[in-house]
């Protein structure tokens, strides 16, 4: 019975790797067709976001003008490779990667899935900023963000099908929509 235990544990552990799992997180929060979900951890944050398309899912943190300024982690999975990138709003409606800006990618832990048109990724951030592409997320008060998931391409350059702005506490799991 043990050696059949065993062998269930690391078929889930194949199938479905650590941090893929929304329960496995503190707080969530549901949107059209998107689910974001996230644990304070010292000072990181695991977060997970997941939405109904074969494209990029993406949050980005205190946004200033539409999504300018914002710190954006953006991600998709393609042939099940995932890739997830640190990149910032440097236009009202553009974003360039960290790396490319002269910044890093301060990702830590990236993991993604897409199965049955739902994309899935997961990765750790640091609370703080690493630098001035970046924007600290606040455990002790609010923090802007906004979500979005894009059309059924991989490209981060294409549109967004669905994009919110929330206002949330990543400490406590309250979130209210902004617009």
């Amino acid at each position: 019975m043990i050696r059949k235990i065993g062998w269930m544990v690391l078929a889930a552990a194949v199938l479905f790797p650590a941090g893929l799992f929304a329960a496995d997180y503190a707080h969530t929060l549901e949107a059209k067709d998107m689910t974001v979900s996230w644990t304070l951890d010292g000072d990181q944050v695991h977060m997970q976001l997941s939405a109904k398309t074969t494209g990029w899912v993406a949050i980005g943190i205190d946004p200033e003008d539409a999504m300018g300024g914002a710190d954006i982690i953006i991600g998709a999975v393609k042939n099940g490779k995932v890739r997830i990138e640190d990149h910032f709003a440097d236009a009202k409606r553009g974003h360039s990667p960290d790396d490319k800006l002269g910044g890093s990618n301060h990702v830590i832990n990236p993991q993604g899935s897409e199965t049955d048109g739902v994309t899935t990724i997961s990765f750790t951030l640091s609370l703080a900023a690493g630098e001035e592409w970046d924007k600290p997320i606040h455990a002790d008060k609010v923090t802007r963000a906004m979500i979005a998931y894009g059309t059924g391409r991989d490209s981060f350059r294409t549109t967004h099908r669905y994009r919110a702005l929330y206002d949330i506490n990543f400490a406590t799991g309250e979130a209210a929509k902004v617009k």
